[in-house]
Formats: C-alpha cells, structure tokens, sequence
C-alpha cells in the first residue's frame, strides 16, 4: 500500500469513528487529498504510529492478564 492509499484509508477511518457513513467518510476524504487538506505521512512517522499502536496493544493485553 502506497503513502497516498494509507493516508486516505487512515482518515476514513477517523471520520467513521466521528460518525459519519463508510461512503460519506470515504467522499469526504478523497475530497481532502484532492484539495491538499490531507498529507502522507512519512515512512518514519508510520513506523512510529505502527510502533505506538503495537505498545497499546501489549499493554492491554498484559492488564488484562
């Protein structure tokens, strides 16, 4: 998956989860990335939201131990 894709997918996602439907949130974000609202991310700050996600999830699940 290219930067341009996850960047767009990641926001999708983010919108989902303020409320709005998968196809509105979906318009919604290719509108951003066309209109230059939403950047890529660079690969070090991916591997640092991957590496930040990846401790949350361990986290959890050792408490919940």
């Amino acid at each position: 998956m290219d930067l341009k894709e996850y960047a767009i997918s990641r926001k999708i996602v983010m919108l989902m989860r303020e409320g709005y439907p998968q196809k509105q949130a979906t318009a919604i974000a290719y509108r951003m990335w066309r209109d230059g609202e939403l950047k890529p991310p660079t690969p070090n700050q991916r591997k640092a939201q991957q590496d930040a996600r990846k401790r949350r999830w361990q986290r959890e699940r050792y408490r919940g131990r």
